[in-house]
């Protein structure tokens, strides 16, 4: 991409949208914000100083900050307004679901911290991504009520 033939997009253009009427974005470019951006950006395995980043890449991130906020509030209800947690240590959860889960999110922490060591945040996005969509979005918080 080159400033000096227009065909560079503005990062503000991604994070608040813009009403461009280019070639590649016949309806202008949709609002993603900042958290997707940045999501984009590294979840990108660069080997160099450019990174081709697809518009369609920071909005696929804008809908899966979405799915982290409403499976937030999901739970948050779920749990009610007098929900205090337990320590870690203490909780030692009963049902086969909840031990699934968190053996999961520990396998997820383990590549996640594999992955930053060797510098690989593109492996570590993609860690915390399938965990978060694929087991406790998709199977856990659908395969029945919260017990948190």
């Amino acid at each position: 991409m080159s400033k000096s033939l227009g065909n560079v997009i503005d990062p503000r253009d991604v994070i608040a949208g813009a009403s461009l009427q280019r070639r590649q974005f016949p309806h202008g470019i949709p609002e993603c914000g900042t958290d997707a951006l940045r999501m984009a950006l590294c979840s990108h395995n660069v080997h160099g100083d450019d990174i081709r980043l697809d518009v369609g890449t920071a909005l696929s991130y804008r809908h899966f900050c979405n799915k982290i906020w409403n499976a937030l509030k999901f739970v948050l209800a779920a749990l009610g307004p007098r929900f205090v947690p337990q320590p870690p240590e203490e909780t030692v959860p009963q049902h086969p679901m909840d031990r699934w889960v968190l053996s999961r999110l520990a396998q997820a922490v383990g590549e996640c911290g594999r992955r930053m060591e060797a510098l690989e945040v593109h492996g570590a996005v993609a860690a915390v991504h399938h965990f978060w969509l694929r087991s406790f979005c998709d199977v856990y918080l659908v395969g029945g009520p919260v017990r948190l």
